[in-house]
């Protein structure tokens, strides 16, 4: 799905500078490449000055990294909201996964930022250090859920999570690289289903 660009009016003041650009870039990077957006496009339809960008924001990398956060700052209230809805934490380990991979085929920058560009343009270190302290933070606190309610056995957390969280990305990618994610999504789901209801007593 392509997201049309539509460029904001100048002179917007630096007082919201910060969320003017990060909204801006957001649409851009939904509908292009990171390589193919210009900071010069980002300005245009955020209104501000470069100046504003270089008082908030050291580059357009350190923007893309503020975008791809709060893009998964969203994701993680949305499946949150999920979880705190199951019926238990097992369920809650369910449904947290579930929504994730729905997020994937249907929110845009979740599928085009989050999945399909942040590793390669963030580069391995700064992805994780960023990765780590949304998706893998609800990781552990559903996984530690669990194990402390006794429905699935005692592991090392921080192993645990990372292993399933390393399963649910790379799902991710399948369906967000698919002709046809919607087809895809319902059997990646039925394998992150099989893997944690692996992990159950």
């Amino acid at each position: 799905m392509t997201t049309e660009v539509k460029p904001r009016g100048r002179g917007r003041p630096d007082e919201g500078a910060r969320d003017a650009l990060i909204e801006a870039a957001t649409a851009l990077f939904i509908a292009h490449d990171y390589a193919d957006v210009s900071t010069d496009e980002i300005l245009a339809r955020a209104g501000v000055s470069r100046g504003a960008l270089y008082h908030h924001f050291p580059g357009k990398l350190e923007l893309f990294r503020a975008v791809y956060e709060a893009s998964e700052s969203r994701a993680v209230e949305r499946i949150a909201q999920h979880a705190l809805e199951a019926d238990g934490p097992f369920e809650a380990m369910i449904a947290g996964a579930l929504a994730y991979l729905r997020d994937v085929e249907t929110a845009d920058d979740l599928r085009r930022i989050g999945i399909m560009q942040s590793r390669e343009v963030l580069g391995w270190e700064r992805w994780r250090d960023s990765a780590s302290k949304y998706g893998l933070a609800i990781a552990q606190a559903t996984l530690g859920a669990a194990m402390d309610a006794g429905v699935i056995a005692r592991r090392d957390l921080t192993t645990l999570s990372h292993v399933v969280i390393a399963a649910l990305i790379e799902g991710a990618v399948l369906i967000a690289t698919a002709e046809d994610p919607a087809a895809v999504r319902p059997q990646v789901e039925r394998v992150i289903v099989d893997l944690l209801e692996g992990l159950r007593l």
